[in-house]
């Protein structure tokens, strides 16, 4: 799988890894932070770490991420947050 190189190349590539339980669950959560060692840690592992500078720092930019520095952590943590805010504004 390639890293997609904008916010909705993202959403495209969840939307077909999630089952629907687990968006319904997504949906539902209090928290994104639940996700920080499940699908948080995918992320980073795929489309984070082991890439190309210019391909991380394209993906970051498409979610408006402004540091300096790539910190995974974060930016896997706004990647999931973003996709929760699109999930919630598809079941409306």
């Amino acid at each position: 799988m390639d890293i997609p190189q904008t916010k909705q190349e993202v959403f495209d590539q969840l939307d077909q890894m999630l089952s629907k339980e687990e968006k319904e669950k997504m949906i539902s959560a209090d928290d994104s932070i639940n996700y920080h060692f499940t699908l948080g840690l995918w992320i980073r592992n795929n489309w984070i770490y082991e890439q190309s500078e210019e391909d991380v720092h394209r993906l970051a930019k498409a979610f408006k991420y402004e540091m300096w520095f790539i910190e995974p952590d974060s930016l896997s943590g706004k990647i999931i947050d973003s996709y929760i805010r699109h999930l919630k504004h598809q079941s409306k």
